[in-house]
């Protein structure tokens, strides 16, 4: 079975094919709008800027050694459980490399989360990330008062508060932690 993948929408030409840009293979993935089957989505693609949501899919390698997307969904929601397992942990792990987009995973999380795939542990890990903690400003609006509390926990803004020179986001971080105390 191929990886469940995502990303924004990349390009469409006015011929009806377009390209998309996975996370799990990042090359230009093929696919063609006969492959759109809700109507109003295939409009919502024929006035698209490049960049305006999120596909999830799976894709094949062509024998030409191109990949051509195989299935296609428009939310979460739509995609079979029997993806979410692996897609989870993919997502954690993403979290730990730097070159998949903050915000387009924190999209994505967003969506998880509503649906339950994503719970305490896994929120946990995501918060203990290397890009969470290099960037933890980006996440805050995304966080319930539990998970801002582990965020500030991981932060440890004690130990940074004695530092001469503190990271750029302390001062922000600083005013969430002060106002979950009052």
């Amino acid at each position: 079975m191929e990886p469940l993948d995502f990303c924004r929408v990349k390009k469409i030409d006015e011929k009806g094919f377009g390209f998309l840009r996975g996370v799990v293979y990042p090359e230009d993935i093929f696919f063609h709008f006969s492959q759109i089957k809700k109507e109003e989505f295939l409009e919502k693609l024929n006035h698209l800027k490049r960049g305006d949501f999120f596909l999830y899919f799976t894709s094949r390698l062509r024998p030409d050694g191109k990949r051509k997307v195989e299935e296609i969904w428009y939310s979460l929601e739509e995609v079979p459980v029997s993806y979410i397992s692996d897609f989870t942990q993919r997502i954690i792990n993403l979290f730990g490399e730097s070159r998949t987009n903050l915000y387009d995973l924190l999209h994505v999380v967003n969506e998880m989360k509503a649906m339950g795939y994503i719970r305490t542990p896994e929120m946990d890990m995501i918060l203990e990330s290397s890009k969470v903690l290099s960037l933890p400003t980006t996440i805050v609006p995304h966080l319930n008062e539990d998970e801002l509390k582990t965020l500030l926990d991981n932060l440890q803004l004690a130990q940074l508060e004695k530092l001469e020179t503190k990271p750029f986001w302390y001062e922000e971080m600083k005013k969430v932690s002060d106002s979950l105390k009052k």
